[in-house]
């Protein structure tokens, strides 16, 4: 176990899930959890790091993973889940809420104080999959790049207190084998309309690139149906910025 666990009570009790978490592997550092989950496999299996030192987000971006700072950490699935980009941001959500508030904004982030607190990316590669999820916990802006740092913030900057990692990872991996379980018994419809509910963008004037348009649907598949003045788009993934008016 990391050095930088022993301040947390990482896991120190089993997990009560029926699948996240049947096997938790952690380490004090590693290149991306994600990779490692894709190379370990086993379904529900859990890959923890204090550290990622290729840690990475949508598009490519690296994802500032620093060891005793946050919740960095993936599920490695044999099996094809559908919804899972709608699952984990639920289940992050849920899980911090008792702590501070926050929301899912469009595709699958969490944010608290309008800021960044959590990213989330689904990998497949040979017929394997991961789920990866990075949380923010102990950041004080300090900590951040200088390009994050008007961007993003951390679940003890918003709530004021010392927040225990291992207590949180537990509520985050109990409220992602629930939905799971959801998802495998046919119920991705559910789990989806909850999604859109939570991203609370239908009807609203966004900008996601260089299309500016209110948003009309939201496809099965999670992406955005724009009304524009050149004509409906659909996007699929994308950052969106609100604009004032609808």
């Amino acid at each position: 176990m990391s050095r930088g666990f022993q301040q947390d009570s990482l896991l120190a009790t089993p997990l009560n899930t029926s699948f996240v978490g049947s096997r938790v592997l952690m380490y004090e550092e590693v290149e991306s959890t994600n990779d490692r989950a894709l190379h370990l496999g086993g379904e529900g299996t859990v890959i923890i790091a204090d550290r990622q030192t290729s840690g990475r987000g949508r598009h490519g971006r690296s994802w500032d993973s620093q060891a005793g700072l946050g919740l960095w950490f993936s599920v490695a699935f044999e099996t094809p889940i559908d919804g899972l980009a709608f699952a984990a941001p639920l289940a992050v959500r849920d899980a911090v809420k008792p702590i501070c508030a926050c929301t899912v904004k469009w595709p699958n982030d969490v944010l608290a104080g309008g800021r960044k607190i959590c990213g989330i990316l689904v990998e497949s590669r040979n017929n394997r999959t991961a789920l990866g999820i990075g949380i923010n916990v102990r950041h004080k802006p300090e900590d951040f790049p200088p390009e994050l740092k008007d961007k993003a913030t951390s679940i003890e900057c918003l709530a004021g207190r010392d927040v225990d990692r291992g207590a949180l990872l537990r509520d985050v991996l109990t409220e992602l084998d629930r939905r799971i379980m959801v998802l495998r018994q046919g119920g991705l419809e559910a789990v989806r309309r909850e999604w859109v509910e939570a991203c609370a963008i239908m009807g609203r004037r966004v900008r996601c690139g260089d299309h500016v348009g209110v948003v009309k649907e939201i496809t099965p598949e999670g992406g955005l149906v724009l009304e524009t003045e050149s004509g409906v788009r659909q996007l699929l993934l994308g950052e969106i910025v609100e604009m004032n008016g609808a």
